[in-house]
């Protein structure tokens, strides 16, 4: 018997079982006794779309769902989310979205909705969210925890899924907290974690992967070395910025140079930013980046799955707060700038000239802490002289309340005179200013100015 090349190709044979499943569909269809009872919308969700198979993950929550519906009704639509927390309302989820759609719909086409689990579908309060929407369009749903439909009105139904969603949550919270520890751990070590390498750096072979499974695989980690191309870009913001150009000069001078902005220089890690020109908040995130001192730094930004930006579609980000950050104890990569200079950036404010040309200098820069907030007091010149001033987070677009705290004004001459008497300042600064606030960075000290009187503590308490 001749066998034929074609015979083994893959993609034949693939044709042959669709048409086969078509085939059985269109039988099902015929039958007249599927069409007896009701109408089903299967749903179902897959966390992931980079470490799991869709095919695999709905072909089990479909046959649970149809085993679960077998003699009551068929399965007649379906929505599936992909790549999808269980933490995210159903309104920001694709699938969930249409869905919830639907059942404002009479002519939906279908009578309930039908889950594989409970935990693909709901989290924490969501089913007792979705309950009214249910009560109006009169939709039942059915899961398999509870064997069938979901009685809306039977109170342990109700406390069955009030636990059923405390259960999920906590075991979202759990797994989270297993992963943010060991990733933690992974940067303090100095491991690179993924991600798009900041600008200036590019990503080589790191040697062989850590962890012993990957290895034998062949993989390899990778770590961070500096760009050619952008690197010496970076070093130069981080010069002009300690002689106290403003963020919005460097960002001019650099398009002015016709230097690549960061998404232009790497597009194809910048497909959702437009590439044409240097911003303020470029600049910015650069001077503020921690990682071009040679260390690794993780979760200085967190991601919030649960909220979706609706204009980019990406999940929403927000700044953790330093003590979340988890910093490598030893430099792992080519710093592009040095501690000490990277800490001095964090301290520059830009000098502005005056109407009359001259440049107002102020001496304490960044080192005037406010006693009644917390808040890093402003450069304020009055009068001919400098000073600090604090309104607590109050302006023209926030007014102050009648009940708020009053505004801290504090000339600097006065500070000055405050801290030279204090028996903490080493006995060289008594007699001059001009080497206090060297004094105060190099010892990490801030001034905690209040409505009278100063105060010298350290920058981390």
């Amino acid at each position: 018997m001749t066998t034929s090349a074609s015979m083994d190709d893959p993609g034949l044979l693939g044709c042959w079982l669709l048409s086969r499943q078509r085939e059985g569909e269109r039988r099902r269809s015929q039958d007249p006794h599927v069409h007896l009872g009701l109408r089903f919308a299967f749903y179902g969700r897959m966390s992931t779309s980079e470490y799991q198979d869709r095919r695999s993950s709905r072909l089990w929550q479909r046959e649970v769902c149809e085993r679960l519906v077998a003699g009551h009704g068929v399965i007649v639509a379906e929505f599936f989310d992909e790549g999808a927390s269980r933490r995210r309302r159903w309104s920001n989820r694709p699938a969930a979205a249409r869905l919830l759609e639907a059942l404002a719909d009479p002519d939906r086409g279908f009578d309930a909705v039908v889950m594989g689990e409970y935990e693909r579908a709901f989290c924490g309060r969501q089913f007792d969210e979705l309950v009214p929407l249910l009560r109006a369009s009169g939709v039942q749903v059915w899961l398999p925890e509870v064997g069938g439909r979901v009685d809306l009105d039977d109170g342990e139904h109700r406390r069955l899924m009030t636990f059923l969603g405390a259960q999920s949550e906590r075991e979202v919270i759990r797994a989270r907290n297993r992963a943010l520890a060991s990733m933690k751990a992974q940067a303090e070590l100095g491991r690179y974690l993924g991600g798009r390498p900041p600008y200036g750096y590019m990503l080589v072979d790191g040697g062989p992967h850590p962890r012993r499974a990957d290895a034998r695989w062949g993989r390899r980690a990778q770590k961070l070395a500096p760009d050619p191309r952008t690197a010496v870009h970076v070093r130069w913001m981080f010069d002009r910025r300690l002689q106290g150009v403003s963020l919005a000069g460097i960002a001019r001078e650099l398009n002015e140079r016709g230097v690549p902005c960061p998404s232009a220089a790497d597009p194809g890690r910048n497909r959702h930013r437009s590439g044409e020109a240097w911003g303020v908040q470029s600049v910015r995130t650069i001077l503020e980046n921690p990682r071009y001192t040679g260390r690794q730094v993780w979760n200085r930004v967190g991601t919030d799955r649960d909220e979706v930006n609706l204009r980019t579609g990406r999940p929403g980000q927000a700044s953790n707060l330093p003590e979340e950050w988890a910093v490598s104890l030893e430099v792992v990569h080519a710093p592009l700038v040095g501690v000490r200079d990277f800490v001095q950036v964090q301290r520059v404010r830009a000098l502005r000239p005056n109407d009359q040309g001259d440049r107002r200098e102020y001496l304490l820069t960044g080192l005037v802490v406010c006693g009644v907030c917390g808040r890093r007091m402003d450069s304020h010149w009055v009068h001919g002289r400098p000073g600090y001033r604090c309104r607590h987070g109050y302006g023209s677009a926030y007014p102050r309340p009648a009940d708020g705290p009053k505004p801290v004004y504090r000339r600097e001459d006065h500070i000055v005179e405050e801290m030279v008497e204090l028996a903490a300042l080493p006995e060289r600064l008594r007699t001059g200013a001009g080497g206090l606030p060297v004094h105060l960075r190099d010892a990490g000290l801030v001034v905690v100015c209040g409505p009278v009187g100063v105060e010298v503590r350290s920058c981390m308490s």
